[in-house]
């Protein structure tokens, strides 16, 4: 039987145990549960085997850090920013003292095993180059990869040359529901894939990543796009890429199933809720990016929504990354999936700018909404 949500659970122990004890004095039940109000250093694992260190002490690094604080072969010991009042508050809520502002600085002094790379993609290549050269053990760099595919494949490349554990910010991989539609296709009880459609309320590159890794991992490798742009530009973003909105494209895969993927910024409704519907010969799947899934079979047409247990996809993420360290593998989400969904990123946008099919692996490896606004075919806002 699978659950989905917080699996019931009996009330959480009285506080004053809690502080007496620790997590780990608590029986194991309650320990997902209450990781949130434990006090700081029952968090963390004395066990653990891997040090981690963040480059980027932002928004996103939150979501990093509560990926790891359940994981007992790793404990956050550093972190890097090039804004220092926003690097110290990270330091004071996580208890950490050793704060840099010259991230190459703290790989000299502190050694980590692991590097979380939290900043705007604009600096992902430089950064995860920069790692690798440093001999760390692996490498977890957000989304969305890279500016263009000449970056992704350095970033391949070096972590390659170095031996070094790449993996990309597409965590929803990990993911129960995400994990169970998998099944579904594996086992062959959608039959062969027709045809998947998904949405998404943000730009194509920063959300739009997480919906092509999706349809990839689901139906395999694209051989060809055909993608529209609006080309009225929103201005050049702090992330320092030309931000474009809305988007469609067209996926011709190479199993013959085809994709449809829609982003827009100002999406409502059912298009602000991400969403995957896929479709076989024998049934469908619908899949939310956040949320539950339904499916059914063309022969009984009624849906099925499973109970699925909820666990967090950065943790599972982070605990892939180790046991890839350990196993010497790739992770789910590898910097070579990754530059998969950056490459039909690039191609939707590229098949705007040439106004046709593009076939894959795509020749171009500068960003196409670059060589648009070049050529001067963008519009004025």
């Amino acid at each position: 039987m699978y659950y989905f949500g917080f699996a019931p659970h009996p009330p959480f122990p009285p506080l004053q145990k809690l502080l007496e004890r620790g997590v780990r004095g608590v029986r194991s039940r309650y320990k997902q549960s209450i990781s949130w109000y434990a006090p700081k250093d029952t968090r963390r694992s004395k066990l653990a085997t891997y040090r981690v260190a963040f480059i980027g002490c932002g928004g996103i690094s939150r979501a990093h850090i509560g990926g790891y604080r359940p994981c007992k072969r790793t404990e956050v010991i550093a972190g890097s920013d090039v804004n220092p009042s926003q690097l110290e508050k990270w330091g004071a809520e996580l208890g950490i003292s050793a704060l840099y502002t010259d991230c190459e600085e703290m790989l000299v002094k502190e050694k980590p095993d692991i590097v979380s790379i939290c900043t705007y993609v604009n600096s992902h290549c430089e950064l995860t180059t920069k790692c690798a050269q440093h001999g760390v053990k692996a490498i977890l760099c957000e989304k969305p990869m890279a500016l263009n595919m000449d970056e992704a494949n350095r970033m391949v490349e070096e972590c390659n040359k170095h031996g070094v554990k790449l993996a990309i910010g597409h965590q929803r991989r990990h993911a129960a529901q995400h994990q169970f539609t998998k099944r579904l296709i594996e086992r062959g009880e959608l039959g062969k894939l027709v045809a998947l459609w998904g949405s998404s309320p943000g730009d194509l590159m920063d959300w739009g990543t997480h919906v092509v890794d999706m349809m990839i991992w689901y139906a395999g490798e694209v051989e060809w796009v055909m993608g529209q742009v609006d080309m009225t530009p929103i201005e050049r973003n702090r992330r320092d890429y030309l931000n474009v909105t809305p988007v469609i494209g067209y996926l011709k895969f190479k199993n013959g199933a085809a994709g449809v993927i829609e982003t827009d910024l100002q999406a409502r409704g059912v298009f602000s809720n991400p969403r995957i519907q896929i479709r076989g010969d024998k049934g469908e799947v619908e899949v939310m990016m956040d949320g539950g899934l339904k499916y059914s079979s063309w022969d009984r047409l009624n849906w099925t929504t499973p109970n699925l247990v909820y666990q967090d996809a950065f943790h599972l993420e982070i605990e892939d990354l180790c046991n890839c360290i350990e196993q010497n593998k790739e992770p789910l989400d590898s910097g070579r999936e990754g530059a998969k969904a950056l490459e039909v990123l690039m191609a939707i946008s590229e098949s705007a700018r040439l106004r046709g099919k593009v076939s894959l692996p795509l020749d171009q490896k500068m960003a196409p909404l670059d060589l648009i606004a070049k050529e001067g075919n963008l519009e004025k806002k």
